[in-house]
């Protein structure tokens, strides 16, 4: 994709943060690399890459290592996995959160969309790393989708849940995790931001039908919002049905300064700045 540096005619360079990225997924296998020189090349300085199964935590810090200084890592066990969750896999899990790559915990949450019926196992797989996220002083990556039935509702669940369970509270920083991928209401991003989370924004904020998205996004304001594309998955519009990746981030920024009437520049910017502080990501 082209560059998006210094479109917006004041010779200004964009420089954007890439919040959530599977770059050591296997679509990536053939061309990891490329990819990765391609969304340099238009203004994506820093990605945190989402290792979120016990497989996923070593090749994750393998990438951090390849690429010093461009990536951090969040580590845990996402919802999907918890048929394979055992909880002898914390401590190996809590080794990776030591870790001078670990920039997070994370992805968890809840998912109620393809098995509703674990929800329970879902929620003690939660409740169980949520302390970690105190003991190393991480933030948190949230993942929440609400299921296919009325009632199935995962963000009220994790709502609750954080309420009751999560201590973590950083000095100095507004935030203190992110909801990525947020397909909620605005009631549940006015509840998120109010519980001092961040929210999501990818491509598929770009999608005609999503314009309760960007609504959503026009009131809580671009000071909770940092920029995402959950790669290989949901690709902006213009890409529907290709696989995703992070040199779309550009095209996100443009689309969200459409929608609230301000440039690219401007929303790399703040979004940027949120995500640099949020994931230690200064410098």
């Amino acid at each position: 994709m082209e560059s998006r540096r210094g479109q917006e005619g004041s010779g200004a360079e964009i420089v954007l943060i890439e919040t959530h990225c599977h770059l050591n997924d296997r679509a990536f296998a053939d061309d990891r690399g490329a990819v990765i020189g391609r969304a340099l090349a238009a203004g994506v300085e820093k990605f945190v890459e989402i290792a979120c199964a016990a497989p996923e935590w070593e090749p994750a810090r393998s990438l951090c290592a390849a690429w010093p200084g461009k990536f951090a890592c969040a580590y845990g066990l996402h919802p999907e996995y918890v048929k394979d969750y055992r909880p002898e896999q914390l401590p190996e899990l809590e080794k990776f959160l030591a870790d001078p790559t670990a920039a997070a915990l994370g992805e968890i949450g809840l998912d109620y969309w393809w098995e509703p019926e674990r929800a329970e196992e879902q929620r003690a797989m939660l409740e169980a790393q949520l302390p970690l996220s105190v003991k190393y002083g991480k933030p948190v990556v949230f993942h929440a989708r609400n299921g296919k039935e009325p009632g199935q509702d995962a963000y009220a669940a994790l709502f609750a849940r954080l309420k009751s369970s999560w201590s973590y509270f950083p000095p100095g920083r507004r935030h203190r995790g992110v909801l990525h991928c947020f397909s909620g209401s605005y009631d549940d991003a006015r509840s998120a931001v109010g519980l001092g989370l961040a929210i999501g924004v990818n491509g598929s904020y770009t999608y005609p039908r999503n314009s309760d998205l960007r609504e959503t996004v026009k009131k809580i304001g671009l000071g909770s919002v940092v920029l995402e594309t959950d790669c290989p998955y949901l690709p902006p519009q213009s890409s529907r049905g290709k696989r995703n990746d992070p040199s779309f981030i550009p095209e996100i920024a443009l689309a969200v300064g459409d929608g609230l009437g301000m440039s690219a520049a401007a929303v790399a910017e703040k979004t940027s700045g949120t995500a640099a502080e949020l994931f230690g990501l200064q410098g």
